[in-house]
């Protein structure tokens, strides 16, 4: 049975509470992080950059998966505190270096290949432990705050890891990083309930052998809402991955300066932080598969505001962006959490996860060909990314009896709902 709340949100339930806090505090360290390696690879490791971005990203198309796999075989919980414990030790390793010596540049892509080959337990792991956490009629605040989480500690984290790298440099950083995953670990650790129960009211896992991948990939090939909104995802993200090329661009043209591109980037966070703080605080009633169609063509004509000269228009537009792209996140979530069995939650999550994070540096390679034949080329590049998808799965998802149904359109045989 699972812990009932003591209020309207999943913060009063205090398992969640701990477990959120702690995810929170670490990614805000993971955040001031990055910024503290670049710095230490511009400094004193004289490290390339473009090697350090590629040890920090691509490992995570390895780990990801085996992730997953290590979360429904030994316990979320258990595989998070580890991970968050390998990689306290790993990062603080920098600073206890450079107490006798300079880090040098083999130790930063050393510490930079390991944060990718395990961020992605964490990242998986925290929406797997939330069905456990929570009771279903708050699943939906409860991926709200999880998005709410990682936005707020993206924008604190970096803002504060570049202030004080500024100022005292990037070895502090790294240790406050390092203690970041110990106390995400502690709690863990402390925590009562996070494990997993098996559960007789939602999709069971059936007919497969072992935990392996192949079937949970399966069910996401066949499922026509998982499989919609996943290549949904994938594609609006090759739009968001274009705009990491186009917003610098777009920064110097609205005069805001070599500071412009942060200021964007900020508006937009500020935007999901609002509406993740809205669906936190109140249960979304309406349907969730017209809502993300919805929230996904909002979003790509908000890009539109791009092409125009007007400052205000620009801000308005990223930040009706922001508020839309949040919400369509925890929707899918939700949806994801209805339709996969829970003991099958850390592989899907995490290959879906590993999917997303595929998909965005595609997005800086069409950015990258489209501005050569101008600014407006990439903007329609981005709309189009973003829209036209929603638009060509609405028909189907919409007119479909797929419904809110957490069983509807499985037609796989390893998976079946509970009578």
């Amino acid at each position: 049975m699972r812990t009932r709340p003591g209020g309207s949100t999943p913060l009063s339930i205090p398992a969640f509470r701990r477990v959120w806090a702690g995810v929170t505090v670490s990614a805000a360290g993971d955040a001031a992080g990055w910024v503290a390696l670049v710095a230490l690879a511009l400094g004193p490791a004289h490290a390339s950059l473009p090697l350090l971005a590629a040890c920090y990203t691509m490992p995570v198309a390895v780990g990801g998966l085996t992730a997953g796999w290590a979360l429904d075989r030994f316990g979320r919980a258990r595989m998070m505190t580890a991970d968050n414990l390998a990689r306290g030790a790993v990062f603080a390793s920098v600073p206890l270096t450079a107490l006798v010596v300079p880090p040098g540049a083999a130790q930063v892509y050393l510490v930079a290949v390991v944060y990718g080959l395990l961020m992605m337990v964490t990242l998986a792991g925290f929406p797997s432990l939330i069905p456990s956490l929570v009771p279903a009629a708050q699943l939906g605040q409860a991926n709200a705050l999880e998005g709410a989480s990682y936005g707020l500690a993206s924008l604190t984290g970096a803002a504060l890891g570049g202030l004080v790298v500024a100022t005292v440099g990037p070895v502090p950083v790294l240790a406050f990083d390092a203690a970041s995953y110990l106390v995400l670990a502690v709690i863990l650790a402390s925590t009562r309930g996070l494990q997993p129960r098996a559960r007789h009211d939602g999709p069971q896992l059936t007919g497969t052998r072992g935990t392996g991948l192949a079937a949970v990939v399966r069910l996401a090939l066949s499922n026509p809402v998982l499989r919609a909104t996943t290549i949904m995802f994938a594609v609006f993200n090759i739009g968001e991955g274009a705009l990491l090329v186009l917003l610098p661009h777009r920064a110097i043209g609205l005069g805001l300066g070599a500071g412009g591109y942060g200021y964007l980037v900020a508006t937009i966070t500020g935007g999901e932080l609002a509406a993740a703080a809205f669906l936190a605080h109140r249960p979304w009633r309406a349907p969730l598969l017209p809502s993300i169609i919805m929230a996904q063509l909002i979003a790509a004509l908000a890009v539109l505001a791009l092409l125009t000269i007007s400052l205000a228009a620009t801000l308005l537009g990223l930040v009706v962006l922001g508020a839309c792209s949040a919400p369509m996140t925890a929707w899918a979530q939700t949806l994801r959490m209805r339709l996969v069995p829970e003991q099958a939650h850390g592989r899907m999550f995490a290959m879906l996860r590993t999917v997303m994070q595929a998909t965005p540096p595609l997005g800086a390679g069409l950015a990258a060909a489209t501005m050569r034949l101008g600014g407006a080329a990439t903007v329609w590049a981005v709309v189009a990314a973003m829209g036209l998808p929603a638009l060509l799965f609405a028909p189907r998802l919409l007119t479909a009896s797929y419904g809110e149904d957490a069983s509807a359109g499985c037609p796989h045989s390893d998976f079946r709902a509970a009578s």
